[in-house]
């Protein structure tokens, strides 16, 4: 057991560790390079055999020949290790002079000579320490006249003191010598590793490079999608930062469904693994095309909304009467234009200018953007924002989100005016439509990095 009291010479162990346990490892090495040997000889008789004349005997030889070369790179490697790290512990006889200049064999049983040097300076310290604290305290109760003793007692507390010094010295030597050690391991091992045919290549760190790309962006994705569902719902600066959000997601989703794409063409990825991340990327297209015509369900009810709280007269007020019975009645379907804007728009919106720049424009302060959203939050809570944050909350997409709690609440506003069943309808299809459109993005952004390696 190593000692934990090193004063004088040390805060703490200068030279830990186990000799013992190095060697178990270097044992556990050595016992794998001998079934790797083993393995080799097996695959090299059978690749000699030559009376399994067939196609399948020659292509089973062809693969035993280039495993054989692995395998012996591999023994390679274990091997080195073993020998790097030991597999006894050799000890050394003799004093402090034999042990420091004593040949170095293994990483082992060099840690095993450093820490007996160490062990050794400690017990040496220790004792010249004693020796000098009782020449100190001599020296504190001796009178001025006693000058032969004192002489005496204050070579006595240089000597310990030299004594202490010189043990300092052998831990620094201990500690060179547990470090040479360490350095000749590393280099020997890293020697092997480095030059032989199972170091990895470039494009064995680039198919690493392409797996963490595409699981970090697939994974941030889903995050920033969630969070622009999250905040959509706030007037006005939701919408805006929901758009910021959505783009990044896009895009973000694009290069993972990308790194896919790469992994497959590499062989690393099966015909599955594509489906899941071209199918999560199209959901996300088709989600943003039910949302699209929710959003122009739910602005054309806030027109005819205003248009009816505008009416004055009998005759107004009929015909606003009549256009929305008409529009909660009206059956919205995804046309063939809007089934190529949704499948268009997550191309072309994360990477239009006019998009980012609308969307930055409203979240830069000064703008008006955020009195706006205040207005309509007291708007909604009956003159106080905070009543209005929970009315105005939506998981429906944030692209119409906002309008669909406007056309709620001109629904309310109206009620007693219009047929309530016609508008609390406007309001519910509307809702429903967006929220099918949510639900599928969601699927979509958790389909490729979320849901594929559940079922994997």
């Amino acid at each position: 057991m190593r000692p934990r009291d090193w004063h004088p010479i040390a805060d703490s162990d200068p030279i830990p560790g186990d000799p013992d346990q190095v060697a178990a490892l270097g044992r556990q090495l050595r016992k794998t390079a001998e079934v790797l040997e083993r393995q080799i000889r097996s695959l090299k008789a059978v690749s000699a055999v030559e009376s399994w004349d067939s196609k399948a005997g020659e292509e089973f030889r062809a693969k035993a020949k280039g495993s054989v070369g692995k395998l012996e790179a591999a023994l390679k490697r274990y091997d080195t290790a073993a020998d790097a790290l030991g597999t006894t512990v050799s000890e050394t006889g003799g004093g402090y002079h034999d042990k420091l200049h004593a040949k170095s064999t293994n990483y082992a049983s060099d840690l095993s000579r450093a820490q007996e040097i160490a062990d050794s300076a400690l017990k040496d310290a220790q004792d010249a320490d004693g020796r000098k604290g009782a020449a100190e305290r001599s020296l504190g109760v001796l009178s001025g006249k006693d000058k032969s003793d004192k002489a005496k007692l204050e070579g006595q507390r240089d000597a310990a003191g030299d004594e202490i010094a010189a043990a300092r010295e052998k831990i620094r030597r201990a500690k060179d010598i547990r470090d040479s050690a360490a350095k000749r391991a590393c280099e020997a091992i890293d020697a092997v590793i480095s030059h032989d045919s199972l170091r990895d290549g470039f494009w064995d760190k680039f198919d690493d490079w392409v797996e963490d790309i595409g699981e970090w962006t697939g994974s941030i994705a889903t995050w920033l999608g969630i969070a622009s569902l999250v905040v959509g719902w706030i007037p006005v600066i939701g919408q805006a930062l929901a758009g910021v959000l959505g783009s990044l997601a896009m895009i973000l989703t694009l290069v993972s469904a990308l790194m896919t794409v790469i992994q497959f063409a590499r062989g690393d990825a099966g015909w599955r693994d594509l489906a899941f991340a071209a199918i999560g990327f199209a959901m996300m297209g088709v989600g943003k095309g039910f949302s699209k015509i929710a959003g122009r369900f739910g602005k054309g009810a806030l027109g005819n909304l205003g248009r009816a709280g505008a009416a004055r007269t009998v005759r107004q007020v009929s015909r606003a009467g009549k256009n929305l019975n008409r529009l909660s009645g009206k059956r919205f379907t995804l046309g063939r234009g809007d089934a190529w804007k949704s499948v268009k728009e997550p191309f072309v919106e994360p990477f239009s200018k006019t998009s980012w720049s609308q969307n930055l424009k409203a979240l830069r302060p000064g703008v008006g953007s955020y009195r706006s959203s205040w207005n309509e939050l007291s708007a909604r809570g009956g003159g106080n924002p905070f009543k209005g944050l929970p009315r105005s909350f939506s998981m429906a997409d944030p692209g119409v989100a906002s309008d669909l709690k406007s056309v709620k609440m001109g629904t309310a506003a109206l009620v007693g005016q219009f047929n309530s069943d016609a508008l609390n309808k406007i309001s519910k299809t509307a809702t429903r439509m967006s929220l099918v459109g949510t639900g599928i993005t969601l699927g979509g952004l958790g389909l490729d990095s979320n849901v594929d390696p559940l079922v994997g």
